[in-house]
């Protein structure tokens, strides 16, 4: 039976890593019968019982040694990995993973990463001198393969597809649910605006315009739910949102994980927010987005469903949201329709990562 480890941003609870490597198996599992997977992870035996895998400890330098050495190949994905703006232990990280892999002999497969910001001359040399040995690269949209491109990968040829999550096909997630937990929250029939923030740089003021428009938006008839995606870190962002606003909004608990927040998307009216994976969540249900942009990604995914460039949270300003918001609100009905149709397109690039991996896992 083949097998494979797959490395990435695994078991720390973040909703949109765990709904990534959720998506890859899946598709993966569809494609290649028997497929046997271990998932390098922050917390192994978390991740053994969320998604039925083997797991081991990732920053253990043997333990990751001993999965390659009886995989057949190594899935380097998905998701942001090789950038170095959050920390340049990041992007070290991973690609010492792959070059372990590599000068053992195994196979390497890139599974529609995200690729950038690299800004230090380290971080750009590292990806050129190890992404130029990787057998098989996919990115999740056009920008990262121009990163790639602009450090001197030449090889091998670099397939823009999408992000896995946009692979999920919407019927298969159970819309109940989050109505079940919306009720739980004292939530009515009205519509739903969820909110996404994240704590950033320091800065407050974004918070501020984020809370006022919030209220706007309560104060005409909508419910806000303020829904953090990765925890601890994204709650106290949105208990301080909470804090600013006239109206107590709603908000989802530090213990929701990512198949709750998934049906809870798909029950939403609206979706403001910071978060890549809030925002493909939402538009998976065709949900009407807003992004708040804190990094490249936000606009890139935008960019592939035919949106405009998301508000810079540096320099956000009231008029400008509420503006944004209150075109979505009006064209809701047509933007709901034009993104079905872009995410139908996305799903099939989604699913192209592991058709692709299972190419490369075939026998030569």
């Amino acid at each position: 039976m083949p097998k494979v480890v797959i490395s990435g941003y695994y078991g720390f609870h973040n909703s949109g890593d765990e709904a990534i490597l959720h998506a890859m198996l899946q598709a993966l599992r569809d494609i290649i019968p028997g497929l046997e997977v271990t998932v390098l992870s922050r917390e192994p035996g978390y991740t053994t019982r969320e998604f039925d895998v083997r797991s081991v400890p990732r920053n253990n330098p043997w333990r990751v040694f001993k999965a390659l050495m009886a995989a057949d190949m190594l899935i380097s994905g998905g998701g942001g990995l090789l950038q170095d703006v959050t920390s340049p232990r990041s992007i070290i990280y991973y690609l010492g993973v792959v070059a372990m892999a590599i000068l053992i002999g195994k196979p390497v497969f890139f599974y529609a990463q995200g690729i950038g910001p690299v800004r230090t001359a380290l971080g750009r040399t590292a990806v050129r001198l190890v992404a130029n040995y990787v057998n098989a690269i996919t990115v999740r949209d056009p920008d990262s393969k121009n990163e790639l491109d602009s450090m001197g990968v030449k090889r091998p040829f670099i397939n823009v597809t999408a992000d896995p999550v946009l692979g999920l096909e919407p019927f298969l997630i159970d819309s109940k649910k989050g109505r079940e937990t919306l009720a739980s929250l004292g939530m009515g029939s009205g519509p739903v605006a969820g909110v996404s923030v994240i704590p950033w740089k320091g800065l407050s003021r974004y918070k501020e315009v984020v809370a006022k428009v919030a209220d706007d938006l309560a104060a005409g008839g909508w419910q806000v739910l303020l829904i953090p995606m990765y925890n601890p870190v994204d709650i106290q962002a949105c208990r301080e949102v909470a804090a600013l606003m006239r109206e107590k909004p709603f908000m989802l608990g530090a213990e929701t994980r990512y198949k709750e927040l998934l049906s809870v998307a798909s029950n939403l009216d609206l979706a403001v927010g910071m978060r890549l994976h809030f925002l493909i969540f939402s538009a998976i249900f065709g949900v009407p987005v807003v992004g708040i942009t804190y990094d490249p990604k936000v606009n890139r995914f935008l960019q592939s469903i035919g949106l405009p460039p998301g508000l810079s949270a540096e320099d956000l300003e009231y008029n400008e949201l509420s503006l944004r918001i209150k075109h979505v609100i009006d064209e809701r009905e047509k933007i709901s329709a034009n993104l079905k149709e872009r995410v139908g397109l996305l799903r099939e690039l989604a699913i192209k990562n592991a058709l692709l991996a299972a190419e490369l896992l075939q026998p030569k």
